[in-house]
């Protein structure tokens, strides 16, 4: 007998008997970076939407790869993935995953496929912002990330996923098992025997960053995985990006690397200088940090993720146009606000952040408390403006736009 991550098993934990169902602070206490575990948590989004947003999602995929797009569509079989799976895909003539993957499995020539579409809930504001709310309630328990949460859905059967195998996980991974079921064998980093977890629909998988895993669908499933940036060196790489792309901005050439004579020429004093393109790089990277303009692109970026409770890239904001003075109007959601200097704030809702300056924002945000109802004239009047102000329906209009706050009619109904 083996102790394994505080559970005892002959040769792995297995966690197929009875079920755990706990609150996210319970699950934060127990299990969050310390062991796998398999919770009773039923997913914030369904089989039939999920598969609703699979089919959407493949659509430009039909005539082959699309690179740099999200969402990010693979078909994947035991021979690989296909670059250009065509009527592969599914359809709108596939009513669920059920029946797609029965019909794919009919087509395929080699037993077995999956197909991923990686980043699709912003898609749907309203399955984004279920799957955000979700996570808030997690993410106040263990701490908001600052880099993007990745989202993923999959339809599989008679599959087993190796690409957890090689490398130890960066990643916090949440599995939420829509339909079907699955297994996943894990294998800790710093030494041990395996972890082995099975879940069927409405179950969640966890387990933390260093585990190497081996997911297997022995028959058709639906799954949502959300994996959760925790190497350190995830962060260094971000930020790393973040300068590259303000030094890119303050040079004016194209941006390609010069050929230079060897050996350098060397100045009357002696000392070999540095190359000259090379020290113009140098010299714009400590301009824009001196300057500040990464740390408050830091700061935008931090606000819209804390918004977005990590899930990247947003919905897209709705139209919207400046309301009318006599409009009533409802705070529906949560306004992310934190400081960008002497007078000026950094609003975010949605996923979307903006500055605003000023003390009559300052005064705004005091008034706009979530579930509160009052017209654009009286918050004219609260904040000491008048009822020509064009500002305030203008950042009035911009939320709305962030569905962050809802016109009503003139019996208070949206």
């Amino acid at each position: 007998m083996r102790e394994t991550h505080g559970l005892t098993e002959t040769h792995a934990v297995r966690e197929t008997e009875g079920q755990r169902h706990v609150t996210w602070d319970g699950f934060a206490a127990q299990y969050w970076g310390q062991r796998p575990t398999r919770l009773t948590a039923p997913s914030p989004l369904d089989a039939a939407r999920a598969h609703e947003l699979v089919v959407e999602s493949a659509e430009p995929f039909r005539v082959g790869t699309v690179y740099r797009a999200l969402p990010k569509v693979r078909l994947h079989t035991s021979r690989g993935w296909l670059g250009a799976p065509g009527r592969l895909l599914p359809d709108a003539d596939d009513k669920s995953a059920q029946q797609y993957l029965a019909r794919a499995g009919r087509e395929l020539t080699v037993p077995g496929l999956l197909l991923s579409v990686r980043q699709p809930l912003h898609l749907d504001h309203g399955v984004w912002t279920a799957v955000r709310d979700e996570l808030a309630g997690l993410w106040r328990a263990v701490g908001w990330p600052c880099l993007p949460v990745e989202s993923e859905l999959t339809e599989a059967q008679q599959f087993t996923w190796d690409r957890g195998m090689g490398a130890p996980c960066e990643h916090a991974v949440l599995i939420w098992v829509l339909e079907g079921a699955m297994e996943v064998e894990l294998w800790p980093e710093a030494g041990g025997g395996p972890v082995e977890l099975a879940a069927s629909a409405g179950e969640l998988l966890y387990w933390p960053e260093g585990y190497r895993s081996r997911e297997r669908h022995a028959q058709r499933s639906v799954t949502l995985r959300v994996q959760v940036p925790r190497a350190r060196h995830l962060a260094t790489a971000a930020v790393r990006t973040l300068l590259a792309d303000a030094v890119h901005d303050r040079l004016d050439h194209d941006g390609s690397v010069p050929l230079l004579p060897f050996p350098a020429p060397t100045p009357p004093d002696g000392p070999t200088a540095v190359a000259p393109e090379l020290a113009r790089v140098g010299e714009a990277a400590g301009a824009a940090l001196a300057q500040g303009g990464p740390a408050r692109t830091l700061r935008l970026r931090w606000a819209a993720l804390r918004s977005a409770a990590g899930l990247d890239p947003a919905p897209p904001p709705r139209p919207s146009t400046p309301p009318a003075v006599g409009r009533r109007f409802k705070v529906v959601g949560e306004i992310v606000r934190i400081p960008d200097g002497p007078g000026r704030w950094i609003w975010a809702a949605g996923g979307h952040a903006f500055p605003v300056g000023g003390a009559a924002g300052e005064r705004i945000a005091e008034q706009l408390i979530p579930d509160r109802e009052l017209t654009v004239a009286e918050l004219c009047r609260a904040v000491g403006a008048d009822e020509h102000n064009t500002a305030v329906p203008a950042l009035l209009g911009k939320l709305v736009g962030l569905r962050v706050v809802e016109m009503l009619d003139d019996r208070g109904q949206q």
